[in-house]
């Protein structure tokens, strides 16, 4: 019968749009609910089924606390279709489900329209190989979600189960206006812990234990979801612009996160508030827990976003006759077209955000190169800037410390990661070299075969990459310098050994992904994005080290590992290569800063002190225990 009648054109689902606090006080009860649009899933993709279970998601409610097993919602149930899902409600085990599976969907959605391509969570490392067998891992095909996991407050990534777990907890204090808090109910903790397990299927090794920026950028990177995913909420942002003048600088609930989780836990009116703090440049430099030292990063590009936000307003509170912020209520058309610009301008903000991404290295990231990624990743899509959103963002930084070391300044074309000319004074790639390659970068709209797809292009240039061919890449020490890592030479026999079983080194071609970004004014960008990796032992002994690094064969244990690598940006319209983000494997002062880290883990807990080739490494579990 479904054949009579067109496919509706999308899946409508109540949530709460902040948490359940919010809807149980007068003042913000008006805005307390929100509806999310979800695009009814297309005929190459699963159906939702009970659960819900959809192609991205599958959501398993298990209660080990209470032994109980709580039946799945059906969504597509005649009567929850007609009313847009189920009644938001604390009690009902059902909206708990719908609740996770509505926030986590409109996260990754967020996503895909940002990056150009499909989300695929992190494949898992296949224990039956061994684990001296190196780079077979399994797809992982569905992340799967427990909205009742355990009974503390907490809620994580769990790297090992490929699933987030939401755990719920009575409240300490009264202020939380509930006995009980569900952290599946909070819109902002659902979404931090979504781009969680996003940010580890695009780049596996930003959990690892390489820096004090490494955990604190994969928080920073989900609180600035989480923050901006409040401006989604248009009956929100419009009571809090009307009630306050146009001003966004004053703390709210939308400058805010968690706040009902906060009040159950330390009393606190959110888990993390990004306004009302003056930037202060020397701040980052005595910071080292990851929380505090993210909420820097995060600050900062709200910080950015404010500044535009200003600017694009300007002309309409002067139309208004109205001064910014001056306490007055403003008429309803005003506060709508204000309202019209925060919401476009925090879209703009955070899709510049995910874009960076993919200008990042593949290990080792820091917040400076953020920043440079942030900026060469919106000037190749979007070439003119009149808003100046770039040096909204580059001043932003800058007032809160976080620079970057080798750039002459701050300014924004000094900010663009160099090209292979600038680098090395020479292209790197050529047409001939992507006939031998044979990458496949035919558009796919599949999961499972952009997967297999990504992966056939990893094994073929990864075998160009080390092949035996005398006249191969192996032998152009330009392409070991641009890469930043070591292959082996002929010509050089006394090459150190990285990390190999043999001996030699041991590059992996960590990912290959096709991306198609649409800019405003039309722009069509399609590029294809590689991640090649090395590892390297560590050792906390420096003799050691050297030792170690000027063997042939490694055998035995080590202390940790160092990683480096490098992304690779290529247009695919011009077949040319555009930028090669490196991170090298022979930097000894990067070496030198994991090895004090390690340490000496001031701050950070024993999360760092686990191994990241630990097939049971859980970073986000003790990170997120009451924070």
């Amino acid at each position: 019968m479904t054949g009579r009648y067109p496919r509706p054109p999308a899946r409508r689902l109540r949530v709460y749009a902040f948490d359940p606090q919010t809807a149980s006080t007068l003042g913000s009860v008006g805005y307390a609910y929100a509806t999310i649009s979800l695009p009814w899933e297309e005929a190459w993709e699963e159906p939702v089924t009970v659960g819900p279970v959809n192609d991205y998601l599958e959501v398993i409610d298990i209660d080990p606390a209470s032994r109980q097993f709580y039946e799945g919602v059906d969504l597509n149930e005649p009567y929850l279709l007609a009313q847009d899902g189920l009644t938001p409600s604390e009690g009902n085990p059902q909206f708990h489900q719908q609740m996770v599976f509505a926030v986590a969907m409109k996260v990754i959605r967020m996503f895909e329209r940002a990056l150009g391509r499909k989300v695929l969570w992190a494949p898992q490392k296949n224990k039956a190989s061994g684990k001296r067998r190196r780079g077979k891992y399994d797809p992982v095909e569905k992340l799967r979600i427990y909205p009742h996991a355990m009974r503390e407050a907490n809620a994580y990534y769990s790297m090992t189960k490929c699933a987030l777990l939401f755990g719920y907890f009575r409240s300490a204090h009264a202020s939380a206006g509930a006995n009980w808090i569900f952290t599946a109910l909070s819109h902002d903790i659902v979404a931090h812990e979504t781009t969680h397990a996003i940010l580890d299927g695009l780049h596996r090794r930003y959990a690892e234990s390489t820096s004090i920026d490494s955990i604190a950028f994969h928080e920073a990177f989900s609180d600035i979801v989480a923050l901006f995913s409040h401006f989604t909420l248009t009956e929100a942002v419009f009571a809090h612009i009307q009630e306050r003048g146009g001003s966004l600088d004053q703390a709210s609930l939308l400058s805010g996160l968690a706040s009902q989780f906060a009040a159950g836990t330390s009393g606190r009116d959110s888990l993390r508030q990004y306004v009302g703090s003056r930037p202060d440049p020397d701040l980052l430099a005595r910071t080292t827990e990851c929380h505090d030292r993210g909420a820097i990063l995060v600050a900062a590009v709200f910080d950015a976003f404010l500044t535009i936000y200003s600017k694009r307003t300007e002309d309409l509170l002067r139309i208004g006759g109205v001064t910014r912020g001056d306490g007055k209520r403003l008429n309803s058309d005003l506060a709508g077209r204000l309202t019209k610009e925060a919401v476009r301008t925090a879209d703009q903000v955070l899709r510049m955000c995910i874009r960076a991404l993919d200008y990042l290295p593949p290990v080792d990231v820091r917040f400076g190169e953020f920043l440079r990624g942030i900026i060469t990743a919106d000037n190749d899509l979007v070439p003119n800037d009149p808003m100046n959103y770039r040096l909204a963002f580059a001043e932003a930084f800058r007032r809160r410390g976080i620079l970057v070391d080798d750039c002459l300044s701050m300014s924004p074309e000094n900010l663009l990661w160099e090209t292979p000319q600038q680098m090395l004074g020479r292209d790197l790639l050529s047409l001939d070299d992507f006939e031998n390659i044979e990458l496949d970068t035919d558009p796919l709209y599949e999961r499972d075969a952009i997967y297999a797809q990504s992966k056939k292009n990893c094994a073929n240039l990864q075998t160009w990459l080390v092949s035996a061919d005398p006249i191969s890449v192996k032998v152009d020490l330009a392409w070991e310098k641009a890469l930043g890592v070591h292959f082996m030479h002929r010509e050089n026999k006394e090459l150190w050994s990285i990390f190999s079983e043999d001996g030699y080194p041991s590059v992996e071609v960590h990912s290959v992904r096709t991306t198609r970004r649409t800019g405003p004014d039309g722009q069509d960008l399609r590029q294809l994005v590689i991640e090649v990796t090395q590892a390297r032992r560590g050792y906390f002994d420096t003799d050691q080290q050297k030792t170690a690094d000027t063997r042939k064969r490694q055998r035995g244990h080590h202390d940790f590992v160092f990683r480096g690598g490098a992304t690779l940006i290529i247009d695919l319209r011009e077949k040319r290569l555009r930028y090669v983000i490196r991170k090298a494997i022979t930097d000894d002062e990067r070496l030198k800063e994991q090895r004090q880290l390690l340490s000496h883990p001031d701050g950070f807990g024993f999360t760092y002190l686990q191994d990241a080739d630990d097939d049971e490494r859980e970073p986000f579990a003790m990170t997120h225990r009451g924070q």
